[in-house]
């Protein structure tokens, strides 16, 4: 036998001889009913190299019970044992150490098993109180995208928020399983419900676009306007339920707002006459009336095209100019009851004056007081009947403005002015005389106002 072969045969004997050495501590270990010596985790507690009993009373009072949270790469050990009692029982110690093979004893393999408690109580305040303490502060929440209050779109942002109910039902859940507890904080993130990608947010982006480029302009009439505009139309939008909507009735209350800022149908006026200074003159038949439903109709009408657009204000009744302190402008017919005199007003000057005669002042047959405007022109007109007002006349030139109420020639009369009117008068008609009339037919235009004042008390 050469040499070689003996060293040969001494290696391989002194081989066999250190492997049977090893199998037999790993096998003395398998047999004689310890866990192995490297790490082993039952139902998340070390029992490494421990005996059944010694493992299940380590297991029962929860020693180095302890959960893994990962957050930003960060591995952060939370010891739980003080929130958590657990009961197992021995053949579940058994039954685990059974389920451990041989090998994993030969060749030192990391065991890691799940063993349900019997029983389980976890103090969740402590819980979350000891999973807080141990985790860092959350650097940025989480938040959906929204519109701010200009309108623009601000995106989402993806936080570092833990949703903690979401995370304790985990942990609960591992505990009560006796599962490995090692987490990414990640997957408990809150994430963004909203997103400024989402189609709806898109599609609201779009339109709040539309409606700040748009401004409804309003032809109040008299070369006056008001302009909706864009700032004030997106002050009206809100976000209900994912939809962009309109406030309730915003366009309703404009509209009534603008009534009563122009509105002067039905109202008294200051008025400065000729020879009588200021006074207050009562409400007649003109001034202006916004016609709100059907202003309405056409502003909803403008808001629908979602592009600048122009509309003209509806009236029931107009004045004469804008504005709600005059709507009488400075062109208009002014009839004094008390000095039984007309004057006739063009862009502020007198331009014709005359006497007149008025109607008997009693409720009957009086002129009626207020600012009225001329609703007609008519030549060779026959006023009244014999059988209703008793009479029945022709006249050259009417211009009515108070109902049967107007301005006209009165041919059979031979004087005018004084106090004729007060036993002599008209039915309500201001009496003028022939050329005076003519020459006052000329000069008016339907819608030219006339204002009617006197200071007697009709009784």
């Amino acid at each position: 036998m050469s040499a070689k072969t003996k060293v040969l045969i001494v290696l391989g004997t002194a081989t066999l001889i250190a492997l049977g050495v090893t199998i037999y501590i790993f096998a003395d270990n398998f047999f004689k009913g310890r866990f192995p010596e490297q790490t082993t985790v039952i139902a998340n507690t070390d029992v490494s190299d421990k005996t059944v009993d010694e493992a299940l009373a380590s297991m029962n009072a929860a020693e180095g019970l302890h959960m893994t949270v990962t957050k930003d790469d960060i591995a952060y050990t939370v010891d739980i044992s003080s929130a958590v009692k657990r009961l197992f029982d021995t053949e579940q110690v058994e039954e685990a150490k059974s389920d451990i093979s041989f090998f994993s004893y030969l060749f030192h393999t990391k065991v890691s098993k799940a063993v349900t408690p019997k029983n389980v109580e976890i103090d969740i305040k402590n819980l979350s109180e000891l999973i807080d303490r141990a985790l860092p502060e959350t650097k940025y929440n989480t938040s959906d995208a929204y519109f701010d209050s200009d309108w623009n779109l601000i995106g989402e942002v993806q936080g570092d928020d833990i949703d903690f109910d979401k995370f304790l039902d985990r942990v609960k859940s591992d505990i009560a399983k006796g599962a490995e507890m090692d987490y990414q904080a990640a997957d408990f993130y809150y994430h963004p419900k909203v997103k400024a990608s989402d189609d709806n947010m898109q599609k609201v982006l779009k339109k709040v676009k539309k409606y700040k480029s748009m401004t409804v302009t309003i032809d109040m009439g008299c070369k006056h306007k008001e302009v909706l505009t864009s700032e004030n139309i997106c002050n009206q939008l809100v976000m209900k339920k994912g939809k962009l909507k309109f406030k309730k009735n915003w366009d309703s209350k404009y509209i009534s707002e603008l009534a009563s800022r122009y509105n002067t149908y039905g109202k008294k006026r200051k008025f400065t006459t000729t020879k009588d200074g200021q006074i207050i003159v009562p409400p007649g038949n003109m001034g202006w009336l916004i016609n709100q439903a059907d202003s309405l109709k056409r502003l909803k009408k403008a808001m629908k095209k979602m592009k600048s657009t122009k509309i003209k204000m509806a009236y029931l009744n107009k004045g004469a100019a804008f504005g709600k302190e005059n709507d009488i402008g400075n062109s208009y017919v002014e009839v004094s009851i008390k000095r039984q005199h007309v004057w006739v007003y063009k862009k502020g000057e007198v331009v014709l004056e005359t006497d007149c005669v008025t109607g008997v002042p009693n409720k009957e047959r009086m002129t009626h007081p207020g600012v009225h405007h001329i609703y007609a022109k008519q030549k060779d007109r026959w006023l009244g009947t014999m059988e209703v007002q008793g009479y029945h006349t022709h006249v050259d030139y009417f211009m009515p403005f108070n109902g049967g109420e107007g301005l006209h020639d009165a041919p059979w009369r031979g004087s005018f002015g004084g106090k004729i009117y007060i036993t002599g008068g008209s039915h309500g008609c201001v009496n003028l005389p022939p050329a005076m009339a003519a020459k006052i037919y000329d000069l008016v235009s339907v819608g030219t106002p006339v204002i009617v004042y006197e200071d007697l008390d009709y009784k």
